[in-house]
């Protein structure tokens, strides 16, 4: 594994020249705009990159590689990064991962997949181009590769949840070529299948590595539907045949919930779930009674406000709903900036389904659903 870099000598300057200007009166967010207003790149609080190249990957898919200031710092594989742009006057930030892209210190590339409802993935795909400039946060999350690399790596996604793990087998490529990586690919096609080309041409010529394309919903319908037909699942069948030593193997998993479910279930079973690391960037939505109403208190600072959620949105919607401005960003579950703590009732917890309940547990707004009333502070 790369060693976390650090800032460079002109990023650390201006972070010590903002701290000494901040007890004349001149603030963070001040010293970062005077400074964008010669170049973007060079603020160290809130960091910009610029768009340098974009491409489509598929008909729904778009890479935008782009260039860092000297701040931006710490990339590992299977990292995250926010990404804020500002739609009709108002930030919105999502999470991409970035893959290290050749050129200047700081490049790097996202891929984005479009969504249907997705406000930031079309406002993306639909307006941003070269030479545009983005807010970016540091790359951060669990998400990564181990300091010292397992002599064999199983890697699975479905859809988009196919990037942080390119950003994977980029790094094993080129750093751990003798390690022995699977990865298993769901999606619809080959030409909804990200960076299919990129793939094909590892797999030709890297001996190493075994590429298993599935074209299959990724275990979206739901059991006994009927609707999944004859494709293929994540099942012990399907390990068997591509990963025979599964079980043992230590493995990356992204994409939809129903793929890391499934993937969940599988490696508890086997009593290996220590060896399964998982990474979603979407969220199952609430399914309780919409006609169900909690009354919701949320304390801030010495403020308190209250609304009514109902069963079938996120505590997140719901505060939206009632007109009030909630602290949050990625809406994901990932940057963990609308986390509360909870000193009243039982919510539940989307990303994984468990129920929290008791004083002291906090929870996130955006991935979390009342079950009962509730009183919480915000920790933001």
């Amino acid at each position: 594994m790369a060693a976390l870099s650090s800032p460079s000598l002109p990023a650390v300057a201006a972070a010590h020249l903002s701290a000494w200007l901040a007890p004349l009166g001149v603030s963070a967010s001040a010293f970062d705009d005077s400074l964008a207003l010669l170049n973007p790149l060079w603020t160290v609080h809130r960091l910009h990159a610029r768009v340098v190249h974009r491409r489509a990957e598929t008909a729904s898919a778009t890479t935008f590689e782009l260039q860092a200031g000297p701040a931006f710092h710490g990339l590992l594989p299977g990292h995250h990064v926010m990404v804020g742009v500002d739609i009709n006057g108002t930030r919105h930030r999502r999470a991409y991962s970035p893959r290290a892209a050749p050129g200047s210190p700081g490049r790097f590339a996202i891929t984005v997949q479009r969504q249907p409802a997705g406000l930031v993935s079309n406002h993306l795909h639909d307006h941003v181009q070269v030479g545009h400039h983005l807010e970016v946060g540091l790359p951060a999350g669990t998400f990564t590769l181990p300091v010292t690399t397992p002599p064999r790596v199983l890697l699975i996604g479905g859809g988009s949840g196919i990037t942080p793990l390119m950003a994977m087998l980029q790094h094993l490529h080129e750093h751990a070529p003798a390690t022995r990586v699977t990865l298993i690919y769901f999606a619809r096609s080959r030409a909804e299948r990200i960076f299919a080309a990129q793939l094909e041409g590892l797999a030709r010529s890297w001996p190493a590595f075994r590429y298993v394309p599935v074209d299959s919903h990724a275990n979206t319908a739901p059991a006994g539907s009927g609707q999944a037909g004859s494709a293929p699942v994540l099942d012990d069948a399907l390990l068997a045949r591509t990963a025979p030593d599964w079980a043992r193997t230590p493995t990356w998993c992204c994409g939809p919930t129903p793929l890391m479910a499934t993937a969940r279930a599988l490696w508890q079973q086997a009593g290996q779930a220590g060896l399964l690391r998982l990474e979603a960037f979407a969220v199952t939505r609430p399914d309780g009674d919409p006609h169900a109403r909690h009354a919701v208190s949320l304390r801030r600072a010495a403020h308190t406000a209250r609304f009514d959620a109902a069963g079938h949105h996120t505590l997140l919607e719901a505060g939206e709903q009632a007109g009030l401005t909630l602290k949050h960003g990625c809406r994901q579950g990932i940057c963990h900036e609308c986390t509360c703590r909870l000193h009243r009732g039982t919510v539940r917890d989307l990303q994984h389904g468990t129920l929290l309940a008791g004083e002291g547990q906090t929870i996130r707004l955006c991935v979390s659903s009342a079950l009962t009333d509730l009183e919480l502070e915000s920790l933001g």
